[in-house]
């Protein structure tokens, strides 16, 4: 059991002044400790998802993971829906996502599955009654559901859900005849916008404009829900990037920050880092514009209280502490892309991340739910107990689980005992030094090149001269670097430069940071300059800036610079790279 603190407030008005005077009688009175059981179901990979509801019809919801349902309320009897086969850990399972809904009205939940996009949807029609033991028959309902994070809800007001993903390269959703609800299902394209198929990533539903109506929501920007007829008339797309990379999970539109209108969280990158949350804001002509608040980035210093997680395929919104407010839940895919992912074998981790608004802005405290069930491909949420707490049905790699919500009253000393802390190097942004000013050559002014830095010795690997016009992200001087490859903790690079006039010394120097490359020490003719210069950075590569390594005195003639191989920050692939932009030396 893992206990997560937080406070429980009945409402918070939009005012933040009003909701600091509240908070502040709330502290002296409630503390309340969240709690949640791990049952394991299995811990055979069946599917990526997992979800819960009424299937024997007594009242209680079962669990479905894969090719079995499991009896509530103990969840250890289970049954059988389809022939089981184990998937292939090395592979990826033909079960992503699951949900239960009663498609063709008769009082008996079916269970609607979606597997690795680009593949079918099915319906698995449940048997009913002394039948439910029998297999369940299996109708193809839509041949081809993209995109990793599709949605089954209503989206166009008639009280029956729709499937909202990707197909050929389109955004839409598709809906039902409900009359015939196990024959083909309709796919409404809503807009030109092209969409990446199948294996696009980021998707949610939410009004963003505040007319009511739930728009579609893209890595790319939103799709405007029309005023009239959404399943024929074209959906406007505003363009937005919600990310710095491909795309994360489900995305939401939540006014996080009180003032009224809806704000967009979404995870980054699912198979790398990143979880964010974008303040809208309207422009002059009233077209709403966001800024980018990153919530965890993928270097501890990138969390207020030093979380650092990768893979969030997955995110739910949800309040977990019944304190008005929404927070949000999720935790590592584990194996999600197998070991090509940064810190793949980390720990299937899922947390909780807390909303709160006070005078200085808001803030996500970061509570870890557990260490080993993980999230699979999709989060579902339910009450699993009927004690009004949301509880987690999680599947994946890792097998299959459910996180059952308990809540315990504690004192002041224990809660705060059991408060996250911050930390005090926290920053969103990457510690860079200053972007390097480039004159009109393309070049740094009096700056020896990496590339012509003289090779002393390597102590192991090699070095190369790399051309890094076709990285984007930034600009090198002089279009290159000095690369250096092969190298392993503990190894050295020297490197020779000759100093025409002697003198008191700034030491500037530029680094390429990217996902491979190694944290290193510089040491200038012996001595230690600096210190832990970590060159990591996902999913962009990009240079570190001018870094001031430290002060020197130095005569003039040859003088040794040296990179010693350290290691490689926790979130890297451990190929242990380093690139040289640039070394200067300004008079003091």
């Amino acid at each position: 059991m893992t206990i997560h603190p937080t406070r429980s407030w009945s409402k918070y008005p939009l005012a933040l002044a009003a909701w600091a005077t509240i908070a502040a009688a709330s502290n002296a009175q409630d503390r309340t400790l969240h709690t949640f059981d791990r049952q394991q179901l299995t811990d055979v990979y069946y599917s990526e998802g997992a979800n819960a509801g009424d299937l024997n019809r007594d009242g209680k919801p079962d669990l479905v993971y894969g090719p079995h349902w499991y009896e509530g309320p103990t969840f250890e009897k289970k049954h059988e829906i389809y022939p089981v086969k184990p998937q292939n850990r090395k592979g990826y399972a033909d079960n992503f996502f699951n949900w239960i809904y009663d498609f063709n009205g008769d009082g008996w939940n079916d269970i609607l599955v979606v597997g690795l996009p680009g593949t079918p949807a099915f319906i698995f029609e449940n048997p009913k009654g002394a039948d439910l033991d029998k297999a369940w028959k299996k109708h193809n309902v839509f041949p081809s559901v993209g995109n990793e994070a599709p949605h089954f809800m209503n989206i166009v007001g008639d009280k029956r859900p729709e499937l909202i993903c990707t197909f050929k390269g389109s955004y839409g959703f598709v809906t039902v005849d409900w009359d015939k609800p196990f024959e083909p299902w309709t796919f409404h394209r809503i807009s030109e916008q092209p969409a990446p198929d199948p294996f696009g990533h980021g998707l949610g539903v939410g009004d963003i404009n505040g007319d009511g109506l739930d728009d579609i929501l893209c890595v790319a920007g939103w799709l405007e829900h029309p005023k009239k007829d959404a399943e024929n008339a074209p959906w406007p797309f505003h363009p937005v990037k919600f990310g710095n990379a491909y795309g994360g999970a489900e995305m939401y539109a939540y006014d996080v920050d009180g003032d009224g209108d809806n704000d967009v969280i979404t995870s980054l990158a699912a198979h790398d880092f990143g979880l964010a949350w974008f303040e809208q804001d309207k422009s002059s002509d009233g077209e709403p514009v966001f800024k980018q608040h990153l919530i965890m980035g993928d270097k501890p210093a990138q969390n207020r209280y030093g979380v650092l997680f990768s893979e969030l395929h997955s995110v739910a919104l949800v309040d977990i502490d019944g304190d008005g407010l929404k927070d949000i839940v999720t935790g590592k895919t584990y194996y999600s892309h197998h070991d090509r992912s940064p810190m793949w074998d980390a720990g299937a981790v899922v947390y909780w991340f807390r909303l709160t608004r006070s005078e200085k802005g808001v803030d996500w405290v970061p509570y870890k739910i557990d260490g080993e069930a993980g999230i699979g491909r999709q989060v579902s949420v339910v009450d699993i107990n009927g004690d009004k707490l949301p509880d987690l049905v999680l599947g994946g790699m890792v097998g299959g689980h459910v996180l059952t919500h308990k809540k315990k009253s504690v004192s002041e000393a224990e809660w705060k005992a059991a408060q996250p802390k911050p930390i005090e190097n926290y920053s969103e942004q990457a510690q860079r030094g200053a972007k390097a000013g480039l004159s009109a050559s393309g070049r740094v002014d009096g700056a020896i090149e990496g590339e012509d830095l003289k090779v002393v010795s390597a102590s192991a690997g090699e070095t190369t001269t790399q051309d890094m016009q076709g990285f984007t992200a930034d600009k090198w001087s002089g279009s290159k670097q000095l690369f250096w490859t092969g190298g392993k903790p503990g190894e050295r690079l020297e490197l020779e430069f000759d100093l025409k006039e002697a003198g008191s010394f700034d030491v500037l120097a530029a680094f390429t940071m990217a996902r491979d490359y190694a944290i290193i020490n510089v040491l200038l003719d012996g001595q230690a300059l600096k210190s832990d210069v970590d060159l990591y950075n996902s999913p962009d590569v990009i240079t570190t800036g001018e870094l001031n390594l430290g002060q020197r005195k130095l005569e003039a003639g040859k003088h040794k610079l040296t990179l010693a191989i350290t290691g490689c920050n926790p979130a890297a692939v451990k190929a242990y790279m380093v690139g040289v932009d640039y070394l200067q030396l300004k008079s003091k």
